[in-house]
């Protein structure tokens, strides 16, 4: 990181410290005279001090734990976010408070759970308990601090974390806002009574601790879209749609270049099972193979799995020609999944998928026809990004896999035809940049293999032959 973006991350983080501090610095009372009710001076000073190390403990702890949620401005702005939306929502409480709960019982209105939730979706499980300890501790935080608040938020939000990380439907979110009410529920009821005895619970002020878990989840769907939007990560909610044979895309993928919509299907359930082998993410690996060669659609007869009746534009053209109309479906799905509202996530499939790899058929023809030297390789490469990600190589793999085995006719090669088509990347670099190791990519092979041979799955014997069904028939 350079010192400009160490200083504006910095920056970006330390601003939400006054922000913090000011909206624990004062109530709103509409019951009173004046309706703010601002703390003293020194109030000021100690929120000041204690919102200060935690802000910078919380940083630190992020960049030690998960450096790219600091680096990445977008995740970092996001979690910032969070913190200050949860805060301004808090102080909203004391609006509401007074009519609907004692005002001493604002500080467990504050939906604590929706940052913790937001942040265990698009930022991962570690990140939104770091989260969950800032907004806990900021809860407790006022003229006179309330321990009971701070541990009944606490518990709220480590439920949302552990109910959202791996939130897959829209149904399980009624009952994650019943599991995270009945947590602050029970947790203030547990505090009251060992405070003061069963006779300081106060039955609306429970009721309002528990509603606070589905006003949460609430929130929480209601800004997923938002929270996609700056952070430019699909939510598992909108993976699942995307998987949906319906989506717009798919439809027109599979109308005007069908063999592309086979093949890539086929790399999404090898990319998932690989996923799974790896402990990468799944779901936003079939999402990735699904939609990664989107961009062949445009022109769909000049790629070999739509080409019928042995008809191939290429022999009309030059190499070059066929290199750039080959190389330009990644642009152009690119476009197309911009047109659409993909999120970037998705998008990086489509840009890195080929990374720098050379198209070596053309390359070769090039040089048997004389149009082409040794030297003119680069010529015959692809000009896009090396994967950053083990989902996005993992596609890469998946994809040549899927691609070279359609030619493999003896089944019984298929470990070694799988290991050397897999080795050819790797030893191009193309994988690099990629956060996989050596076990990482046998464990890959394996799943692959696995996959291919339930895909190629021999039925001979599983069916009568014509001459014994009409054996059969003519016995009947």
């Amino acid at each position: 990181m350079s010192t400009r973006e160490a200083l504006r991350t910095g920056l970006d983080i330390l601003i939400v410290v006054p922000v913090l501090v000011a909206l624990a610095s004062f109530h709103i009372d509409l019951s009173r005279q004046p309706i703010f009710q601002v703390f003293d001076w020194n109030v000021w000073v100690g929120h000041a001090v204690i919102l200060g190390l935690i802000v910078v403990f919380w940083a630190g702890y992020l960049q030690l734990r998960r450096p790219e949620l600091i680096h990445q401005r977008r995740l970092r702005i996001f979690l910032i976010s969070l913190l200050i939306v949860v805060a301004l929502l808090g102080r909203g409480t004391d609006v509401l408070a007074p009519y609907l709960v004692p005002l001493s019982m604002g500080p467990y209105l504050v939906p604590v759970a929706l940052g913790a939730g937001l942040a265990a979706i698009f930022a991962g499980a570690e990140a939104a308990f770091s989260l969950t300890v800032v907004l806990a501790l900021w809860v407790g935080l006022g003229i006179d601090p309330e321990p009971i608040a701070t541990l009944a938020a606490f518990g709220s939000g480590a439920v949302a974390v552990f109910r959202c990380h791996n939130l897959r439907r829209l149904s399980d979110l009624p009952l994650a806002g019943l599991e995270i009410g009945l947590a602050g529920a029970v947790i203030h009821a547990g505090a009251a009574f060992a405070v003061a005895g069963p006779g300081a619970m106060d039955p609306v002020a429970l009721l309002w601790s528990g509603l606070n878990g589905l006003i949460s989840a609430l929130l929480i769907f209601g800004g997923l879209p938002l929270a996609e939007m700056i952070t430019q990560r699909t939510s598992p909610l909108g993976l699942v749609e995307l998987l949906n044979p319906s989506n717009p895309l798919l439809q027109l993928l599979r109308e005007h270049a069908p063999g592309t919509y086979h093949h890539s299907f086929n790399v999404a359930d090898l990319a998932e099972s690989a996923a799974q082998a790896i402990g990468a993410d799944p779901l936003l690996a079939k999402v990735g193979g699904y939609y990664h060669d989107i961009g062949k659609m445009r022109r769909p007869e000049f790629f070999i799995e739509n080409q019928q009746a042995g008809e191939n534009p290429h022999d009309e053209i030059s190499p070059s020609m066929s290199k750039m109309i080959l190389t330009s479906h990644v642009k152009e799905g690119e476009e197309l999944a911009r047109e659409y509202g993909l999120r970037e996530d998705i998008i990086r499939f489509i840009r890195q998928h080929h990374g720098t790899a050379v198209i070596r058929y053309f390359y070769l023809k090039a040089l048997r026809e004389g149009k082409a030297s040794e030297d003119s390789i680069g010529d015959y490469r692809y000009n896009t990004e090396h994967p950053d990600t083990p989902e996005t190589a993992i596609v890469m793999l998946a994809d040549g896999v899927e691609a070279a085995t359609k030619s493999l006719k003896d089944a019984s090669k298929l470990e070694e035809f799988v290991a050397e088509v897999m080795q050819g990347p790797i030893d191009d670099g193309q994988l690099n940049e990629s956060p996989l190791t050596l076990r990482d990519i046998e464990r890959i092979r394996r799943a692959f293999i696995k996959t291919l041979r339930a895909m190629r799955h021999d039925r001979t014997g599983s069916y009568p032959g014509p001459s014994e069904t009409e054996a059969t028939t003519g016995s009947e």
